[in-house]
């Protein structure tokens, strides 16, 4: 696997996350939903860029509140899934929130979205919940997924 380097996100960083955004999902967040997120002293947006051209090859977009992580977006490149970097961001974050007092991670997921449900649930998540009927184009349900006991554990082991 190429390296890459994980960075908080900046406002020159806007148009490659929304042009990346627009190519992973169906219903992308908008230029100002980002400029938000990148705005937000409660948010923190990180991105994972190739070694050489520097170029975003993943990126996602979280909060802590209190002591639960919010996840609100993850997404990597089309051309760069299956190299686990969705598994490697998703870990890094789930330490930085365990070392930040978070107990529980919070997050939720389309339902046909299989790969995102695999990667989630392969880092210790659990389904808590569905939301009937939550995203539309076309109408589908959400899936609730929680993640307990971060202080204990970021991988899924614990630690004595």
């Amino acid at each position: 696997m190429s390296q890459v380097f994980l960075e908080a996100a900046c406002p020159d960083d806007l148009a490659a996350l929304v042009a990346l955004e627009r190519r992973c999902h169906s219903h992308p967040w908008s230029d100002q939903a980002f400029r938000n997120a990148i705005d937000d002293a409660q948010a923190l947006v990180l991105v994972l860029r190739g070694a050489g051209a520097r170029a975003i090859v993943a990126y996602g977009v979280f909060q802590m509140v209190a002591d639960e992580l919010h996840i609100h977006n993850l997404a990597v490149a089309p051309e760069q899934r299956g190299r686990g970097l969705g598994r490697r961001l998703l870990a890094l974050v789930l330490t930085m929130a365990s070392r930040r007092g978070g107990r529980t991670a919070h997050l939720e997921v389309r339902a046909s979205n299989q790969a995102a449900l695999g990667l989630y649930r392969a880092a210790g998540f659990r389904t808590v919940g569905v939301r009937r009927g939550y995203y539309d184009s076309p109408r589908e349900d959400a899936v609730l997924l929680s993640k307990e006991g971060l202080l204990c554990s970021a991988n899924g082991s614990s630690r004595d």
